[in-house]
């Protein structure tokens, strides 16, 4: 499924399961901030595109786990 807009559903989806993997391209810092724990409590992982903390927003990948994670990273670099 692909999705324009979203982006606080889209994150909330993934760290229930329900998707693997959202990928966002202009995230200020409160759109990510408060949901950074809840995709890695529940196992996921968000980053920048080169792997780095995305508290800053901007760019921001996040899955459902880690080995999907490294292969996504890897895909886009």
């Amino acid at each position: 499924m692909t999705r324009y807009g979203g982006e606080c559903y889209a994150m909330a989806m993934l760290a229930a399961g329900k998707i693997d993997v959202c990928v966002e391209f202009a995230l200020q810092p409160y759109d990510i901030v408060a949901l950074i724990p809840l995709i890695e409590l529940a196992g996921g992982v968000v980053t920048t595109p080169d792997g780095g903390r995305p508290e800053q927003g901007g760019q921001v990948i996040a899955s459902g786990c880690p080995r999907l994670h490294s292969q996504i990273l890897s895909i886009l670099n």
